[in-house]
């Protein structure tokens, strides 16, 4: 049964036709050309790609523009021709160290993909006319609250009184004991700002939703700058997952540590998700990596 209507399906028809042409397979066809041919920037190839190409089963009319847009997330396969001091640790699942390609390879496709998805979210999500993301649980909802987590300076979006103490720095949301404010726990006050021990997230309560939420639209009244996290609902790329215990010190800098997981991951709750399974699904083959359909709200 189709959880959009057909004028909510052809609306969404661009960012259908991303799906059926990932950027991703055409990224590693560049990263062989460039392994095997003189060139020793990306941007020295990318000057010579003026034909149509096929990779994977998909054709690229224009690769040059294509991959234009994407080659600063590409630039890291310099490194196999320009040495550079480690960035990062990559380990495969079992935790080894992966080797040099392996390892580019991951870091590339995960801000290959994280880019690409970006666009193709938007695109599915504006004609769905969905507040999923912007609104905290229902009553008949298991959860007592949903997280909106933050990066650095993003809590400023927020008109929102703040949590900032000794006890929230040391806490953390799904901490088996909550945090309490006067008293009640942390999720039965109304939507505030936390600084946790993690770092500042959003908290919506039971029956809330976010103050940049316009209630008659339900567009987003900050929506060119909203906030990281809300540039990636629902499909986003879980090709790399920080593991912080593994992070190591190099030359007086601490090197981030990330297991390479290689996967796909769309959260079932949403619309657009349900609607186009099978295209997510094919989009992630394309690119390799394993699709995982995941419910976050119940």
């Amino acid at each position: 049964m189709a959880m959009l209507t057909e004028k909510q399906i052809s609306s969404c028809r661009p960012g259908l036709k991303q799906l059926q042409q990932p950027i991703l397979p055409l990224v590693r066809l560049v990263w062989m050309l460039y392994l095997s041919g003189p060139f020793q920037t990306l941007d020295e190839l990318l000057r010579e790609l003026n034909e149509p190409v096929e990779t994977g089963g998909v054709r690229y009319q224009d690769p040059c523009r294509l991959l234009s847009g994407f080659l600063e997330a590409m630039r890291p396969f310099e490194r196999l021709k320009n040495a550079q001091p480690p960035a990062r640790i990559i380990l495969e699942e079992n935790l080894a160290p992966a080797d040099q390609l392996a390892a580019l390879d991951s870091w590339v496709s995960q801000n290959v993909l994280t880019q690409e998805l970006e666009a193709i979210n938007s695109a599915l999500c504006g004609p769905c006319g969905c507040t999923l993301c912007c609104t905290g649980p229902t009553e008949n909802m298991s959860h007592e609250f949903f997280e909106i987590p933050l990066l650095e300076n993003e809590a400023d979006l927020f008109d929102l009184a703040r949590i900032d103490t000794k006890q929230s720095r040391s806490a953390a949301p799904d901490d088996e004991v909550p945090l309490k404010l006067n008293g009640k726990p942390f999720f039965a006050c109304p939507s505030q700002l936390y600084n946790w021990s993690k770092g500042w997230s959003m908290i919506l309560p039971k029956q809330s939703s976010c103050p940049n939420l316009e209630p008659t639209s339900g567009g987003c009244t900050i929506y060119p700058k909203r906030p990281d996290v809300c540039r990636r609902p629902q499909i986003f790329s879980y090709i790399l997952e920080p593991e912080p215990c593994m992070d190591a010190e190099y030359e007086g800098r601490i090197l981030p540590a990330f297991v390479i997981r290689r996967k796909i991951l769309a959260i079932w709750d949403c619309p657009y998700v349900k609607q186009f399974q099978e295209e997510i699904g094919n989009y992630a083959q394309l690119c390799e990596m394993e699709p995982i359909f995941k419910e976050n709200k119940s």
